[in-house]
């Protein structure tokens, strides 16, 4: 018989990674293009209400995923927001560091 090797699930999200980040730019920018939010509520905010349920659809679709620390599936998001250019990089940055101060050790 011949088994096939699982990889390790560090090494299985690292392999996913790349369909994540690609699959979550779209919704990020539906997201920015159909939920209003008023003028005055900041980036960091609004990523922040984005990553939940990207969060909780990146576990549905990618089990690999369940297991990641939650650094691990904010960099994904993060990467997808600077990716999609919606905003300008100097502001998703700001909005980076915010969340990353709120949720460090997380």
């Amino acid at each position: 018989m011949f088994w096939k090797k699982r990889k390790a699930p560090t090494d299985q999200v690292m392999d996913d990674a790349a369909k994540i980040i690609e699959a979550l730019k779209p919704k990020w920018e539906m997201f920015c293009q159909t939920i209003p939010f008023r003028a005055d509520v900041p980036l960091a905010n609004r990523i922040e209400a984005f990553a939940s349920p990207a969060m909780a659809g990146m576990m549905q679709q990618y089990p690999s995923t369940k297991s990641a620390p939650p650094s691990v599936l904010w960099l994904m998001v993060f990467t997808a927001v600077l990716e999609s250019k919606t905003h300008p990089t100097a502001d998703v940055n700001a909005a980076i560091a915010q969340l990353e101060m709120k949720y460090a050790g997380t």
